[in-house]
């Protein structure tokens, strides 16, 4: 239910595009049920351990917008996000991350049954962030297929499977943005986002 939720708060996409939509209901939605206490932070990453390596490209991939494989229209969606989540945090020093910019798109008025262009939508991300993050990893990604290497990734955000259970290392150099994924961040009615 949640992941489907989710789908709402994103404009309409086209079909080649079916990847954005679900890609971000996919990492959303532990995220999501993290942040109201609904899974914990290590049930979070052993799933994306287990199920992001899924989403990356195989033989004959030809980029995001034109392989509708399940794995890479789910998963590799999820990978576009993480990617763009984590880079997003980098260039803000944590101070922005996927959820401002998916905020931002969702307050446009736009919602499931409005058709936008992805340019539009990641502009609108974009500007909310202050980065241009969103629309860079789509002209990387859209048309080739990129394999970012996720073993290095989770390493950098101090994540180990150790005897089938994940642990956190908070000295790795991107710990902090690790935990901030998952922070609880909300709109104070005068301040601006505060974090919990």
């Amino acid at each position: 239910m949640v992941h489907e939720m989710i789908h709402l708060s994103l404009p309409g996409v086209a079909d080649d595009h079916n990847w954005l939509a679900e890609g971000v209901a996919t990492y959303v939605e532990g995220i999501a049920r993290v942040q109201s206490a609904n899974m914990t932070e290590a049930q979070l990453w052993e799933e994306y351990l287990l199920s992001m390596p899924k989403g990356l490209p195989q033989a004959h991939d030809r980029g995001l917008d034109r392989t509708h494989t399940w794995a890479r229209t789910y998963w590799g969606g999820a990978v576009y996000c993480l990617l763009a989540d984590v880079k997003i945090r980098e260039q803000t020093g944590d101070r922005y991350g996927l959820q401002d910019a998916l905020r931002a798109i969702a307050e446009s008025g736009a919602g499931m049954p409005t058709p936008w262009s992805v340019e539009r939508i990641f502009a609108t991300g974009d500007a909310a962030t202050g980065t241009s993050v969103l629309s860079d990893l789509y002209h990387e990604m859209k048309d080739q297929p990129v394999s970012p290497v996720l073993t290095r990734l989770w390493k950098d955000l101090g994540i180990r499977q150790i005897n089938g259970r994940v642990q956190f290392d908070d000295s790795a150099w991107l710990a902090t943005t690790r935990r901030a994924i998952t922070r609880v961040k909300y709109l104070h009615p005068t301040d601006g986002p505060i974090e919990q």
